[in-house]
C-alpha cells in the first residue's frame, strides 16, 4: 500500500530538534517529495539534518513560529504538517509569557496556516506532563489532567486548539502525548539537559550519579526512533482529532536506569542519593499504549538497553565532532 507521505510536501516545525529531525528522515524514507524543516535553532542544531539535507529533498528554514506571515508562507502548499516546535519545560517555568507566546500563539499560527493550506493531516506533539499526578496507572488518555506546570498547561491548550481547528475547518489532527523521549540527537550542550545526558556527563567527570529519594521513582522511556515512527503512522490513520499516548508501556525505576548507564559505560562512579526536592515529578510514571496500538498500529520496538547503547555511541561521536 502506498504511504500517505508518498509524493507529499511535508513541513516539520522544530525540524532540527531531536524528534523533528528524525521525522524529517522518516518522511523522506516514506517517499515525501519535499520536506521543509522550520526551526528557531534554540535547542535544535543544523547537524541533526545533515543526512536529510544531502538527499536534496529537505531544506532548513530558521524561523520563529511566532512570525505569523513566515509560518503561513512556509506551510502554503503543504500536504502534511508535523508540529514539534516547543520550549523546554524548565524554560517555560522561568519565562511563562514567552512560553505562552511560543507554544500557544505559535501553535495557533501553525494550525491557522495548515487550515488555510487545506492540509491532509496535522500531527501535533503533546506531552505526558499534562497528566500531572496520575489518578491511574498506567496513564490512559481519558483520565483527568492534573498537570501544574506552565509547559503542561500550554500543551493542553495546544490539544484543544487542534480539536477546535479540526472541528471548524475539517483539518484532520492527531495529537501525540509523548512520554520520556530519549536517543541520538538529544541536546547535549545547553544549560538544561535531560537526565541521561546529565548522568553521562557525570560519568565523564568521574562523579557519582545523583538520584533523589531512594531512586525508586519511575519513568516510561520511549526511544526517539519509535516516536518518529508513531508520527508517520498517524498520517496513515483515519482517526480525526484523536489524542494518543506515545510510550513504551514499560516502567523503569531511576536507580535501574542509573545501573544500566554504569554497566554500559563500564563506569565505577556509583550513585549518590539526595533528599527529594520540592515540586518533584510524580513518583511513578508509565503510559497505557493500547490506544496507540488500536488507532495507529504503533508499538514501541526498541528496548531501553538498545536505545541507551545507541545514545551513548552517538553522544561520543557528537562530542568529538566526528
Amino acid at each position: 500500500m502506498m504511504s500517505a507521505l508518498s509524493g507529499a510536501r511535508v513541513v516539520v516545525t522544530g525540524g532540527a530538534g531531536n524528534v523533528g529531525s528524525h521525522i524529517v528522515d522518516g518522511a523522506i524514507a516514506a517517499g515525501a517529495s519535499e520536506v521543509v524543516a522550520l526551526d528557531a535553532l534554540v535547542r535544535g542544531v543544523p547537524e541533526n539534518l545533515a543526512g536529510a539535507l544531502k538527499t536534496g529533498k529537505a531544506s532548513l528554514h530558521e524561523m520563529d513560529i511566532r512570525d505569523r506571515e513566515a509560518v503561513t508562507a512556509a506551510i502554503e502548499g503543504a500536504d502534511v504538517v508535523f508540529h514539534q516546535a516547543a520550549l523546554r519545560w524548565t524554560r517555560c517555568q522561568e519565562s511563562p509569557r514567552e512560553c505562552q507566546e511560543v507554544m500557544v500563539d505559535g501553535t495557533f499560527n501553525v494550525l491557522e496556516a495548515a487550515a488555510a493550506a487545506k492540509v491532509k493531516r496535522v500531527v501535533l506533539a503533546s506531552s505526558a506532563v499534562v497528566y500531572g499526578e496520575p489518578e491511574a496507572l498506567p496513564m490512559h488518555e481519558d483520565q483527568p489532567l492534573n498537570g501544574t506546570t506552565f509547559y503542561g498547561s500550554m500543551k493542553v491548550a495546544n490539544e484543544q486548539l487542534a480539536r477546535a481547528f479540526s472541528q471548524l475547518h475539517g483539518v484532520p489532527a492527531t495529537t501525540l502525548r509523548y512520554f520520556n523521549v530519549y536517543g541520538p540527537r538529544m541536546d547535549v550542550r545547553s544549560r538544561f539537559v535531560e537526565v541521561m545526558i546529565r548522568w553521562l556527563n557525570l560519568i565523564d567527570e568521574g562523579k557519582p550519579l545523583t538520584l533523589f529519594g531512594d531512586g525508586s521513582s519511575s519513568v516510561d522511556f520511549v526511544y526517539v526512533g519509535d516516536v518518529a515512527r508513531a508520527n508517520l503512522l498517524a498520517c496513515e490513520s483515519s482517526a480525526s482529532a484523536a489524542i494518543v499516548n506515545v510510550c513504551s508501556g514499560v516502567e523503569t525505576k531511576m536507580r535501574d536506569l542509573a545501573a544500566l548507564l554504569l554497566r554500559l559505560t563500564g563506569s565505577s562512579v556509583g550513585m549518590e542519593f539526595k533528599p527529594q526536592p520540592e515540586g518533584a515529578l510524580p513518583a511513578r510514571r508509565v503510559g497505557d499504549p493500547r490506544r496507540a496500538r488500536e488507532l495507529l498500529g504503533f508499538e514501541a520496538q526498541t528496548t531501553l538497553e538498545e536505545g541507551v547503547t545507541a545514545l551513548i555511541e552517538w553522544r561520543k561521536r557528537a562530542l568529538s565532532g566526528t
